[in-house]
């Protein structure tokens, strides 16, 4: 695979960026070069989205998304194997992801696939390779170098076996670890459930006994029924029983109400003054007490006429009085004085006698004005005990009245008495005994609300026994079940516990499988035996070409399990110059990195045509580019020189693109792709010599 062009809109960094702006990207090293943070990933990142989408990033769709923008767009061009394909992924916050495929028929694109399923699945077969395999193929992440040269043995066998895709025993390891954890849980499921069949044997034996407890106790309880039901024979009838209680009551009430209203006839009979109920006696007391009250009426009526008259006088009197003293005083207070009748001039002898005279009126007056006073008090108070006679009066004519009424009230009493004293005597002999002594004698009871009282307790006795003997049966029934459902337990926990013995030993046999057979056939047989000689081969030139000829004779050496570690592989090398061989980690900081990278493209160059098994299928992977994610970081400048040498003169991928932020000497006819920041976007652009 050779990429053509790559167009991207609004992706992370780069809001629209074309590549090359004119024409198709060459042949051969291909350097991205640039500042940090500018977004030369970002290069690698639009063309593994293009071709897989955003499982190849690590990062969702969301996150690709420039800043400021909704939706981004990469669109590539790429050829392989002498044909021509497009790619246009796209991706909107609304409306999702969407890619398609064109082949180049014709002169003209035609669309080959135009959903996200279908376009993977053109991609693989068109690269004749899975898309994860593609990727390791196709990409050396940034720090992926110094992971190797640093990694201890464990962790570059599992780099080694996560590089090469090793689908079969990876896929074979999976189920057994899945096989295993679905054993794990069956058999903790069944233990959870499990018990063991004597304990339950145990529950079985002492829910016996509690049935045996439980049906003694209902033989006690089924004994009392049967005394309860014999003394409830010899009981009256419960109507005629209850009838009789209540007849009692309504004859303690009647009786009652007789002596309450008796009670009251008596008192009303008292306050009206008579001695005895006689009806003649009632109405003659009514006569005399109206006549009473008429003859009291008069005598009152003909003394307020007196005191009317009294009154009158008296006020005549007081004002004469009061009009003469004026009089007088006013003759005395002047010595030319007038006659009050005719008004001549008066002598003062007239003028005194006339005052004497006036006097003398008043003295008279006043005297006849004190006996009036007197006269009309006694008058009053005769007035007043009128009241008080009207008023007892009053209350004999009410009490008389009250009496004819409380009468009837008495007269009704005892016709309810009489009525329900013959119902109750009826009713007790309707039980067969001539009074209710007899009947309550013959039960020990002291009334017939004891009697009742007796029956219904021994009715609420029984029907207690018969709930309690109904529920110890319903128990009983239960607790049968129960003896039945543990019995049943019993053969289903013997079957669980060899089900349980079964499950053990199958997961045993699994984790021998997956960890001795499998991850030893994996280490022994894949690892050592094909791998290692293939890799070998391929790493050699780059290792000793990338380090001058210091160091050649790169091997994999295998080694034990140390710990929890496991069994790993470790990189050694021949040093020229010592004649020794040396492990990766005796060699200098710059050295193991040459050498890891070496390693690294050997991998590259080898794992899309590998077949680690005899039975793995054969293809032709059609992928021969490789993209370098800074991989010269640890190098010194002879060490740059020599890889970018190197690379420039390898022929053994179609194209290789390398990123780097380190400087290397420029090198005429490599071209580079200059990655600037540009405000709040980065910009690239394509020169064709790293001169320019």
């Amino acid at each position: 695979m050779k990429i053509l062009t790559l167009e991207i809109q609004n992706f992370k960094p780069f809001k629209s960026l074309t590549l090359p702006e004119q024409g198709e990207l060459p042949d051969g090293l291909l350097l991205i070069k640039g500042p940090n943070s500018t977004g030369k990933s970002s290069i690698f990142e639009a063309i593994l989205w293009a071709l897989w989408g955003p499982t190849t990033v690590n990062l969702t769709n969301d996150e690709l998304v420039r800043f400021g923008s909704v939706s981004c767009e990469v669109t590539m061009t790429f050829e392989v194997a002498g044909s021509r394909y497009k790619i246009e992924r796209s991706y909107d916050s609304a409306s999702g992801m969407k890619a398609i495929l064109f082949t180049w028929t014709n002169g003209v694109w035609k669309r080959a696939a135009d959903k996200t399923i279908t376009v993977g699945r053109e991609i693989e077969s068109i690269l004749n390779i899975s898309s994860k395999q593609a990727l390791n193929t196709l990409l050396v992440r940034q720090g992926e170098v110094a992971l190797i040269a640093n990694a201890p043995p464990s962790t570059l066998r599992e780099t080694l076996v996560k590089i090469y895709n090793l689908d079969l025993l990876e896929e074979m390891t999976g189920q057994l670890e899945f096989l295993e954890a679905d054993l794990s849980t069956r058999t903790k499921s069944l233990e959870d459930d499990y018990r063991k069949p004597e304990h339950i044997q145990q529950q079985i034996d002492d829910t016996e006994e509690k049935i045996t407890s439980q049906k003694d106790i209902m033989k006690q309880k089924q004994k009392e029924v049967a005394e309860t039901e014999k003394e409830l024979e010899k009981m009256p009838d419960p109507e005629m029983l209850e009838q009789l209680n209540d007849l009692t009551q309504e004859l303690d009430r009647a009786r009652t109400g007789f002596e309450r209203t008796s009670k009251t006839r008596d008192e009303d009979l008292k306050e009206a003054g008579l001695l005895t109920a006689d009806e003649e006696a009632v109405v003659a007391r009514m006569t005399s007490l109206k006549k009473q009250t008429e003859k009291l009426q008069v005598s009152k009526e003909s003394i307020e006429e007196q005191l009317q008259d009294i009154n009158f006088e008296f006020g005549g009197l007081m004002t004469e009085s009061k009009r003469l003293q004026k009089a007088s005083e006013t003759l005395e207070a002047t010595d030319e004085a007038k006659c009050p009748t005719c008004s001549k001039p008066m002598t003062p002898a007239e003028r005194d006698e006339i005052v004497k005279t006036y006097k003398l009126t008043i003295k008279k007056a006043l005297k006849r004005a004190e006996g009036l006073k007197n006269q009309r008090s006694e008058l009053s108070n005769d007035v007043n005990g009128f009241g008080d006679k009207n008023l007892d009066l009053t209350r004999a004519m009410d009490a008389v009245q009250r009496f004819l009424k409380s009468q009837k009230d008495v007269d009704s009493a005892q016709k309810l008495l009489d009525n329900t004293e013959s119902s109750f005597n009826d009713a007790v002999e309707q039980t067969g005994t001539k009074d209710i002594n007899g009947l309550l004698k013959k039960h020990n009871a002291k009334d017939i609300g004891d009697l009742h009282r007796y029956l219904v307790k021994l009715n609420t006795r029984l029907e207690s026994l018969q709930s309690e003997c109904n529920t110890i049966e319903s128990n009983v029934a239960n607790e049968a079940a129960t003896v039945k459902k543990l019995s049943d337990d019993i053969v289903t926990m013997k079957e669980h516990g060899a089900e349980i013995e079964n499950l053990k030993s199958l997961y045993q046999h699994t984790q021998y499988v997956r960890r001795k057979l499998v991850s030893g056939f994996l280490a022994d047989y894949v690892i050592q035996k094909r791998l290692i000689g293939i890799v070998r081969g391929a790493t050699n030139p780059y290792v000793r070409a990338f380090t001058n000829g210091q160091y050649s004779g790169v091997d994999l050496v295998p080694t034990k399990a140390k710990g929890r570690g496991g069994a790993g592989l470790v990189i050694k090398v021949k040093d020229e110059r010592d004649n020794a061989i040396k492990k990766t980690s005796q060699l200098s900081f710059g050295d193991r990195t040459a050498v890891s990278l070496g390693f690294r493209l050997g991998i590259s160059r080898t794992m899309s045509a590998i077949r680690p098994l005899k039975d793995s299928p054969a293809l032709s992977p059609r992928i021969r580019c490789v993209m370098l994610d800074e991989p010269l970081g640890g190098l010194d400048k002879s060490r740059r020189t020599s890889v970018v040498q190197n690379l420039i003169n390898d022929q053994s991928f179609q194209q290789i693109l390398l990123i780097t932020h380190t400087d290397i000497q420029s090198w005429e006819g490599v071209p580079v792709i200059e990655v600037a920041k540009s405000g709040n976007s980065s910009t690239a652009q394509l020169h064709l010599d790293a001169d320019e």
